[in-house]
């Protein structure tokens, strides 16, 4: 069956600009991007963050970290390259502590999701939730200047997928100027 996502993929462009959604930001200070950093605007309406979030197959209630295999819901590409998030590639700890996400300007992690320390954040319209992710140099390299698309295909929900285009307004900012 063929579902028709065109008025999603508008709504998408709306959320994640293509010129102001993604940066290579340094988050201690060194000078050197360390993290990437997605920022999602809020073009829809006020709302509330739920104690319990449910999208397709996922659900924060029953989400258990340790077994957590991305895969399981989908793939990722950058570029058309598939990215490849094995378990087995990391401890989960460590991995826990690269992804944090911030609403104006407070800091949450995973297991502040996990637990519901978010639930009943309003995000307003306008709002911009930015999510850091922690990655290593070589996988940054691969965040260069010009045009780039990023893609999850999965059988729970239609493909997503967004273009983006980095600058040097994009590339190796510190954290503290684009975090808003």
């Amino acid at each position: 069956m063929s579902i028709d996502i065109s008025a999603l993929k508008v709504l998408f462009k709306k959320i994640f600009p293509p010129t102001k959604s993604i940066y290579t930001v340094d988050t201690n200070g060194d000078g050197k991007a360390d993290s990437l950093l997605i920022k999602a605007l809020n073009v829809i309406m006020p709302m509330e963050i739920p104690k319990e979030i449910e999208l397709g197959g996922f659900n924060t209630k029953d989400f258990n970290v340790n077994t957590f295999q991305l895969s399981d819901y989908g793939k990722l590409y950058l570029d058309d390259t598939p990215i490849n998030v094995s378990k087995k590639d990391f401890e989960i700890a460590k991995l826990k502590d690269h992804f944090t996400f911030y609403i104006r300007k407070e800091k949450f992690t995973i297991d502040d999701l996990l637990r519901g320390k978010l639930a009943g954040k309003i995000i307003a319209l306008g709002d911009t939730i930015n999510i850091v992710i922690k990655i290593d140099e070589d996988s940054l390299d691969k965040f260069s200047e010009g045009q780039h698309k990023f893609k999850f295909t999965s059988e729970i929900i239609p493909t997503l997928e967004f273009n983006f285009e980095l600058g040097k307004e994009n590339l190796n900012q510190s954290f503290d100027t684009v975090n808003n």
